[in-house]
């Protein structure tokens, strides 16, 4: 069974910290490295789901950490990660085998947290269906009676274990969608709840100015129409529609 660890390799320690914490909230097992050759002895000595490295290293480059993964542990999901991205290092890590490539800072943790699960996720299924394959060539060099009847009964236990997997992936990608939606909404309120207050005090500072100054009859309709339209778009704002939130299934 693929574990659900991380090895996180990065040489700034602030990088490090906040990528543990993140992750061990969402209950991986996290073992960090900052040179190659402390992230090998890791790779060396205990076993990992996913491995997540920085390109530009100071002992070397990221490359060299994946392309040693790929022999030492198969079914763990390499992924890349830098500041500098480019094509050319992008393509190396794909055709070494890495599963993904992450440019920094990143843009949101959960996104970071969600490829990585989905990422352990898929390995876990490359190596149970390896497994299932193996178990169908020795049942075939067996040659005995109960190959058709065992091999049967192995693809419905392998078929009903996809089907859950594929079902827990969808509702687990379905309210990352919906944290997400939630939190441009607290954004959107946020910034409605600033253009109030501004038309506020603007409506407070024409107020001031047609009580303590003399204007031309033109310039004060002109300030108290103005006032009366700010007064009306604050009473009309102060609730607004935001639409409703996506349906989770």
């Amino acid at each position: 069974m693929v574990p659900n660890s991380v090895l996180l390799i990065d040489d700034e320690p602030i990088v490090l910290d906040v990528l543990r914490i993140a992750l061990e909230k969402k209950a991986f097992a996290v073992v960090t490295a900052s040179r190659i050759a402390d992230a090998l002895t890791h790779l060396d000595t205990q076993r990992f789901g996913a491995l997540l490295v920085d390109k530009n290293l100071p002992d070397g480059s990221g490359l060299d950490v994946i392309r040693a993964a790929r022999v030492r542990q198969p079914f763990c999901a390499c992924m890349m990660m830098t500041g500098y991205p480019n094509v050319t290092s992008i393509l190396e890590a794909l055709r070494l085998g890495a599963v993904d490539y992450l440019e920094k800072p990143f843009p949101q943790m959960s996104l970071v947290q969600e490829k990585l699960r989905a990422a352990i996720e898929n390995q876990r299924v490359l190596q149970e269906r390896e497994a299932l394959i193996f178990k169908l060539q020795e049942l075939q060099k067996a040659g005995n009676g109960v190959f058709e009847r065992d091999t049967e009964v192995a693809m419905l236990q392998q078929a009903l274990e996809l089907a859950q997997e594929e079902k827990q992936y969808l509702s687990s990608k379905q309210q990352l969608e919906l944290a997400e939606w939630q939190e441009r909404l607290a954004a959107i309120k946020a910034r409605h709840l600033q253009a109030i207050q501004a038309m506020r005090a603007t409506s407070a500072a024409l107020a001031n100015v047609l009580d303590g100054h003399r204007v031309s009859p033109e310039i004060e309709r002109e300030l108290r129409e103005a006032r009366r339209l700010l007064s009306s778009t604050i009473d009309e704002g102060h609730t607004p529609s935001l639409g409703t939130l996506p349906r989770v299934l």
